[in-house]
């Protein structure tokens, strides 16, 4: 089967995907998040290695239902596996792995505007080890876990070295050729550039009306407690005043 898994943080517009390749692209179709979707599991599998079952149990369904197509290539956007790099190659050996990264500040913002953190938790210091986190954990508000988060996320991602990895604002913003960097690395694909290029200027998944502002109108506090969390992985990885 062919395959490419688009991982995240969440908040980085990979909605957009699942509606290129189910409308705008001929020979391929996408799913975004299908069961199982591997949401608390990837994180268990960061410490510790896949056992059969897992395996199976995700790779089975999956190709279940591309049998049931008539196209040449699968795509599934699941941010949920931005953890699990290392566990898709063991199950789709040949997959093409793509990770996204925005601007933390704006992650941070719009998973606030979604209450992560604050009535729900994600991924937790436990999961990845992270000993200074946890001893700090009951401490931190919203913010200071979204941008650790962020920070974690993105520098697991980077270690296992996807195949791909795009910047969202690439992909939205300025010239718009990032979404390119997918399509020209998948063989024999059919689409009309003039078409992706018009999905471009739509806005897929619409948020909520925010409550909590835009990075320029944070308190001089919220700043600086954002960075002193994510600011050298802010650096590291380009996203400098």
């Amino acid at each position: 089967m062919n395959t490419i898994f688009i991982t995240s943080t969440g908040r980085t517009g990979t909605d957009f995907f699942t509606t290129l390749f189910n409308d705008y692209v001929d020979n391929a179709w996408s799913l975004h998040e299908p069961r199982p979707a591997f949401r608390r599991r990837s994180h268990q599998l960061i410490t510790r290695q896949p056992n059969p079952f897992e395996k199976q149990y995700f790779r089975i369904p999956r190709l279940k239902r591309h049998r049931k197509r008539q196209e040449d290539w699968y795509v599934e956007t699941n941010y949920h596996l931005a953890t699990a790099l290392p566990f898709l190659r063991k199950v789709f050996p040949q997959a093409i792995l793509v990770h996204v990264i925005r601007d933390g500040r704006s992650v941070v913002t719009s998973w606030l505007n979604r209450y992560r953190y604050i009535t729900n938790e994600h991924l937790l210091p436990g999961h990845v080890r992270d000993r200074q986190a946890l001893d700090l954990w009951q401490e931190w508000n919203p913010l200071q876990k979204l941008a650790w988060y962020w920070k974690t996320v993105n520098l697991m991602a980077w270690e296992n070295q996807p195949d791909i990895w795009l910047r969202f604002e690439d992909i939205f913003r300025g010239r718009r050729q990032g979404v390119f960097q997918v399509l020209d690395q998948i063989e024999g694909i059919h689409y009309q550039k003039d078409q992706v290029e018009q999905l471009l200027n739509q806005k897929v998944n619409k948020t909520r009306t925010p409550f909590f502002p835009d990075y320029p109108q944070w308190p001089a506090f919220w700043k600086d407690q954002f960075y002193e969390i994510a600011g050298e992985a802010m650096q590291q990885f380009g996203y400098t005043d």
